[in-house]
Formats: C-alpha cells, structure tokens, sequence
C-alpha cells in the first residue's frame, strides 16, 4: 500500500523548509514550483489527488504571520485557533509571540503531516486537529481564532462565517487575514492592516497580491 505522505526525497527536492517570504524568521516546506511538486506527487500517489494546498504559503498566512511577531500583545497568553492552519506557519508565529496554547485545526492529514514537520523545524509545540469545525462544533473556547485565506470557496463560506460569528457570540475574537479571495464577508470587519506583498505569480496569476488583516466584530 503506498503511504498517503510525500516521501522525503518529493519534500527535500521540491518542497525543501525554507525561510518563509515576507516572515523569514520562520521556515517551513515550500515548493518553489507548485505544479511541478503536485505532478511529482501525484506521480508518488500514482492518482490524481486533490491541490496540495500545503505545499505553499499563503499570502494572508505570510502577513498575519509577520504582524503576529511584530505585535506579540495579541496572542501573549492566549488560547488560539489556527483555523484551516494549512502548513502551521500562523501556529509557529503564535507560539513564537507567546501564545499559551495553539491549535492547529486542519481537516487534510496531510497538510497535519506537514505542519508537524515544520513545528518540528521551528521548535514549537502545538497542538493539531483534524476535526471539520464547520460540521461537528466541539464548543472549546478560544481567545482568538485566526483565519488565513479561507473564503475561496462558495460552499464553505457560509457555514464558515456562520462558525465565526457564533464564536464570537460566544465571546471569542477573530481575525482574517485575506488576500482578496472571492467571498470573504465585507461587513462587520474592522481594518487592523492592509498591504502589499510579493507572491508566486504562477501560483497567484499575479506578482504581488493585496492582503487585508481584518478583525470581526
């Protein structure tokens, strides 16, 4: 049976832990050419597999990240939600700013086997599940639960906007971090920062992208 995890040879050659872009403190897996590490991988698989989403840093990632270190107030001895956590590079940035305890929420295992080795790679403990918040709550509280780059899809952007504001009702704070993605909700969000950033423009279709840090009331 062939493991569901890239081998370390696809890692080390085409997603090898680099400093990350724009938040160079911090190193995690990254492919410099996307589609070249999916065609390996899938390769690997011998199928076709879904977009190995963690493979990549985001661009809200990368800039909530760098805000995150830059301004440790926020999560210092906190309880936070990595929501959708992806690579773990927002889970490393908060324990690096003095988060209490992090939870890296993730329902792709893969992209858990990865953030694991990245945890690993930047000396961080935290915490990782895989449970679909979205369907099945489990009512944990959070101080602060983080959101990168997670409305690119109509179907989970309802519900997900639904999970916040509950939570928030419940008295938790959130803050999105996107880099205008097509349905990120445009009321109720209060701007803590806006800027520009370089990406990988065959990833992106674009050489820089527009990342807004919103916090939602």
């Amino acid at each position: 049976m062939i493991s569901p995890f890239p081998t370390e040879l696809l890692l080390a050659e085409l997603a090898p832990q680099t400093p990350v872009p724009h938040c160079e403190s911090i190193v995690a897996h990254i492919a410099p050419d996307f589609f070249a590490l999916w065609d390996a991988y899938e390769k690997e698989q011998q199928k076709i597999t879904e977009i190995p989403y963690w493979a990549a840093v985001w661009p809200g990632a990368k800039s909530l990240a760098s805000y995150l270190l830059k301004n440790p107030a926020l999560v210092s001895g906190k309880t936070i939600l990595d929501f959708g956590s992806g690579s773990g590079v927002v889970s490393i940035a908060s324990v690096l700013a003095g988060a209490g305890t992090v939870v890296a929420n993730d329902i792709d295992p893969i992209a858990q086997y990865v953030a694991l080795r990245n945890f690993n790679a930047n000396k961080v403990s935290v915490v990782t599940t895989s449970e679909n918040l979205l369907t099945v709550d489990n009512n944990v509280h959070y101080d602060l639960i983080l959101v990168c780059d997670m409305f690119y899809e109509r179907s989970t952007a309802k519900p997900l906007h639904e999970y916040l504001k509950n939570r928030i009702s419940k008295g938790s704070q959130v803050i999105i971090a996107d880099g205008t993605r097509p349905f990120t909700p445009h009321e109720d969000l209060h701007v803590i920062l806006s800027e520009t950033i370089v990406v990988n423009q065959a990833l992106e279709g674009m050489a820089k992208r527009n990342v807004t840090l919103f916090q939602m009331v």
